[in-house]
């Protein structure tokens, strides 16, 4: 079946067949599997010597620049390929730079691969909102016609496309280009760093490597650095993640310390499922079932959500909506860390209760297109921007990764009719009285 419609200039802009009904289920996390999860902790270490201290702040000027000239180069030519870069930049840097380790050359080519990929993403992001609300008025679509699911839908890949095309003209021009508002020390592998007194441990039946001192290798030799393990260090190590080779650094030139950001990594097998843990997300709560019994975690999003819109719009007539003084009032309101909190400790307290019962978590499939599609039947820019905040998606990512950690199954399933028709069985739900 094939349906089209015009624009008011009478063009064809559609022409679609109905596509075959995708499965209704499917498993995020699968029973049986082997996976890897990496967890970051940021140890801080003991205060340097000015000599020690200002070798590494050589080093990171050093590295600062050759980041400036890498990412100048990959935004022109639009490189989002790691070995791609390294091909053609490596040469070049090594001969300017022949004082330094060379493997400071990979880790410079990531963090601008990941820099330049951040931007592609989340300038063509902005660009498809704008996008899709000028299709919109252009086409004279009205509420009715946002209902279908189909139509919404080809309307925000159409401005994906678009905006993704208008990003990399506007990088390829010099136009957009990404700023270096901070720089870390990557440091990538063995070559540039090493811990120096370690020791292995067993906690839990588990071997595991315990260190409290790393050196950096610099240009100018090995800078030894005492470091101060964190309780988030213990805890991870005591959850079985072992330290990997990657690692990354930032100075405190205040206090003349150094934050030593270390990569944990974990090999988990996903276990056998003998129960079900059903899971029903909302703006403001998280439903979900505890011994047979239906419990609701209340969250009180829409409520945060609101409080600091509204706080926004003080702060904003008051010092400007882009000047330093606004941004840093916004910056100590703190929304974000709140909402992280409020999701990772809902996820922690449903993932351990799915583990206590060997059960498996059963939670909806929700895309960014579904979101989308919500949102473009509403006209009221404060209920747009509460279901935006709401942060659905987030909170079902947080629970899968807090699964993928310990272990759990996750099955995401298609919530139309789910009240009606099993999703897997495809059979009708009887409810049996008597």
């Amino acid at each position: 079946m094939e349906w089209r419609f015009r624009d008011k200039e009478g063009l064809w802009i559609m022409s679609r067949r109905r596509k075959k009904r995708d499965k209704k289920w499917m498993w995020v996390v699968e029973p049986g599997d082997k996976i890897v999860v990496s967890r970051t902790a940021a140890i801080p270490s003991k205060k340097l010597s000015r000599r020690e201290f200002r070798a590494l702040e050589e080093i990171l000027n050093i590295y600062g620049r050759m980041l400036g000239d890498v990412l100048s180069y990959a935004s022109r030519n639009i490189i989002e390929s790691y070995y791609r870069l390294k091909n053609e930049k490596y040469r070049e840097l090594r001969n300017i730079y022949p004082d330094i380790p060379s493997h400071y050359i990979h880790g410079v080519c990531q963090d601008a691969v990941e820099r330049i990929s951040s931007l592609r993403r989340n300038r063509a992001r902005q660009y498809s909102r704008e996008i899709f609300d000028e299709l919109v008025k252009h086409l004279g679509l009205g509420k009715k016609d946002l209902r279908s699911k189909r139509l919404v839908r080809y309307l925000w890949r159409r401005s994906w496309e678009i905006a993704r095309h208008q990003v990399d003209l506007e990088m390829k021009e010099g136009i957009l280009a990404p700023r270096i508002n901070s720089v870390s020390l990557w440091l990538v592998d063995d070559h540039v760093w090493k811990p120096i007194d370690a020791t292995k441990i067993n906690i839990n039946g588990v071997e595991n490597t315990f260190f409290t001192s790393v050196a950096i290798n610099t240009h100018r030799g090995w800078v030894h650095i005492d470091l101060e393990p964190s309780k988030e260090f213990y805890k991870l190590l005591a959850r079985g993640f072992k330290p990997s080779s990657h690692a990354k650094i930032k100075l405190d030139r205040r206090s003349r310390r150094v934050l030593f950001h270390l990569s944990l990594e974990k090999e988990v097998e996903i276990y056998r499922p003998g129960n079900i843990k059903p899971i029903d997300v909302n703006e403001n709560s998280v439903a979900t079932l505890y011994e047979a019994f239906a419990v609701i975690l209340e969250t009180d999003l829409a409520k945060t959500t609101l409080d600091y819109s509204y706080r926004k719009k003080s702060i904003q007539k008051r010092n400007g909506s882009d000047s330093r003084e606004a941004r840093k009032a916004m910056e100590k309101l703190r929304e974000g860390e709140k909402k992280r909190d409020y999701r990772w400790k809902t996820a922690n307290m449903i993932v351990r209760d799915a583990l206590r019962m060997r059960g498996v978590i059963v939670i909806e499939r929700i895309s960014g297109d579904d979101i989308r599609v919500m949102i473009a039947r509403y006209r009221n820019k404060q209920l747009r921007h509460r279901i935006y905040q709401s942060a659905l998606k987030g909170e079902l990512n947080a629970i899968i990764d807090k699964a993928r950690e310990y272990g759990v199954p996750v099955l995401m399933v298609d919530p139309r009719n789910t009240s009606k028709i099993c999703p897997i069985h495809n059979a009708p739900d009887r409810i049996w009285e008597g």
